[in-house]
Formats: structure tokens, C-alpha cells, sequence
């Protein structure tokens, strides 16, 4: 009997924790050259995934290239050796940053992602809620781009893009060294003040006086009553303190900071994050300067 009892509650605690986990994030990024042909690159979050070594189980293993045909790959830098593998897999706390090879391909190239994925509801909260940055990086896009501050491609302002565009007429931008390799960077980062297209806020979350010294007000606008979480992290990313987590009506609302953490002690001088989350969507982030 206590046997059984055992097997029923190790079961129910298994099952708590498949249920628990978070959602597996999957993200393609298709590449199309001008004769039609086609390959594909894979970026995976994933509870199970490790950062060092191979997630074979999530098809993150070594592929043969075939000399004659359109191919794109990236490396497993998790290894001693860099394998050649068309699927990337990491934990949810790691970001995406790889350089993409091509061989066998005619200009232009078309490239096209699903935008709407990076801002997936089932994406882990906090610290951002959704990936803030996603850019594609080479000597081509330094020029042709769609976000001229950052000489790259922005991801999140688009589904797809070709190289070179139609009627590009500069000679330079036909050079196939020009366009591979690329790199590609997908990345949840608190250190940006970038409010979650998912959440119409329609004033912007504010910190004043900033930077300060002891205290500091941060004012938000909710357009509709809001479960609110209103947390401080520090550089590292551990949160600090909340300073909300109740419902909320709607309109203007004013929090103030006494720039002490959740045991009552002063905060060192440095630089914090303030996160608004609204009914579990990652909606606003701000700096705060604390001297």
C-alpha cells in the first residue's frame, strides 16, 4: 500500500512539473535564393536544452552539406569542435547569437521569418516577456537596412526582407562576400527601453526624478484594470523588490520607490531595471540611475 501511495504522489509531482514547464519556443528563419532553392535554420528555447554540448533530442546534431546545392548552416559553439547543424537549441536564459554560412546560392537572396513569434504569449514574463531584439547583421544590411541607428535589420519590424532589393543598381551589393556570412541575434534585453507591442499602453512608463538619490516616483497608464506586477532588478538580473502585484483600475498610476530592496536595506549606487507586467504580459521597461 505505501508503495503505491509513493508511485501516485512521484507521479502527480512528475506530472506537476510537465505542466509547470514552459512552453518549448520554436523560430525559423527561411532562406530563398533567385533559381527557388530553399534551406532553413532553427532556433529553439527549451526547458530541457543546456547551453554546453549537443540537445541532440531537439535536433541539434551534425549535418552533411552537399557541395552542389543551396545551403545554409551555423556551428554548435557549446562543443570543443564546431559542428555544422541547422538547428540551435538553448535554455531560456541564453540568447541567440550566430553566425549563418551559405554556399551554392544566387543573389538575390529572400529572407522571411514569423515576426509574431517574438512576441509569444507563452514566452517566460520576466525579465522582458518577449524577444525586444532580433537583427540580422552583415556588410550588406550596414548600408540597406530598415533601422538606419543601428546599420543592421530589425526583425521585429518585418516578416521578411531580400537582398539586394529590386532595382539596387550598386555593383558592390551583387558581391556574394557581401551577404554571407550573417549573423543573426535574438535576444530578450532588459537593458532596452522597448514597450511590448502586446500590451497598447497609451502613456509610456516613466521614472522622475532620475537618476536619485534616496526615492523616485514611476508612473504608468493602464487603459484597462490590470492584474500589475511592478518589480526592480539590478544589473545581474535578480529582482530586488516589488513594488506591485495586486489588480489595478484603470488609468494613470504613480508607485513610489524608496530605493531600498525586499528586507528594507539601501540599494548600492547603480543602475536598476524597473519591469511593468500587466495580466502576465511583459509590457514596459525602464533604467533607473540610484546615486
Amino acid at each position: 500500500m505505501k508503495k503505491m501511495i509513493i508511485a501516485t504522489v512521484i507521479s502527480f509531482l512528475i506530472c506537476s512539473i510537465q505542466l509547470s514547464a514552459q512552453p518549448q519556443w520554436k523560430f525559423h528563419v527561411a532562406f530563398k535564393d533567385a533559381t527557388g532553392a530553399k534551406d532553413t535554420i532553427w532556433f529553439i528555447w527549451d526547458t530541457t536544452a543546456t547551453f554546453e554540448g549537443a540537445d541532440t533530442a531537439l535536433g541539434e546534431v551534425s549535418v552533411n552539406i552537399d557541395n552542389s546545392k543551396f545551403s545554409v548552416w551555423t556551428s554548435n559553439h557549446g562543443l570543443m569542435w564546431y559542428d555544422t547543424i541547422k538547428t540551435v537549441a538553448h535554455p531560456y536564459d541564453y540568447s541567440f547569437e550566430h553566425r549563418i554560412e551559405a554556399i551554392n546560392y544566387e543573389l538575390p537572396i529572400t529572407i522571411t521569418w514569423d515576426s509574431s513569434l517574438l512576441r509569444a504569449s507563452w514566452l517566460p514574463p520576466a525579465p522582458v516577456g518577449w524577444v525586444n531584439f532580433a537583427r540580422i547583421d552583415n556588410n550588406y544590411f550596414f548600408f540597406f537596412n530598415n533601422n538606419e541607428w543601428t546599420h543592421e535589420y530589425d526583425m521585429t519590424l518585418s516578416d521578411s526582407v531580400t537582398a539586394p532589393f529590386e532595382g539596387n543598381t550598386d555593383p558592390w551589393a551583387w558581391q556574394y562576400w557581401v551577404h554571407f556570412p550573417m549573423s543573426i541575434f535574438l535576444v530578450q534585453d532588459p537593458t532596452l527601453d522597448v514597450g511590448n507591442p502586446n500590451f497598447k499602453c497609451k502613456a509610456k512608463l516613466e521614472g522622475y526624478p532620475n537618476p536619485f538619490e534616496k526615492n523616485t516616483n514611476i508612473e504608468f497608464y493602464l487603459e484597462n484594470e490590470s492584474h500589475v506586477d511592478l518589480s526592480v532588478y539590478n544589473l545581474q538580473g535578480k529582482k530586488i523588490t516589488d513594488l506591485v502585484n495586486q489588480n489595478l483600475n484603470s488609468g494613470n498610476h504613480i508607485i513610489k520607490w524608496d530605493g531600498l530592496d525586499h528586507a528594507g536595506k539601501s540599494c548600492k549606487p547603480g543602475l536598476y531595471f524597473v519591469y511593468l507586467i500587466a495580466n502576465g504580459i511583459s509590457a514596459q521597461s525602464i533604467k533607473l540611475v540610484k546615486y
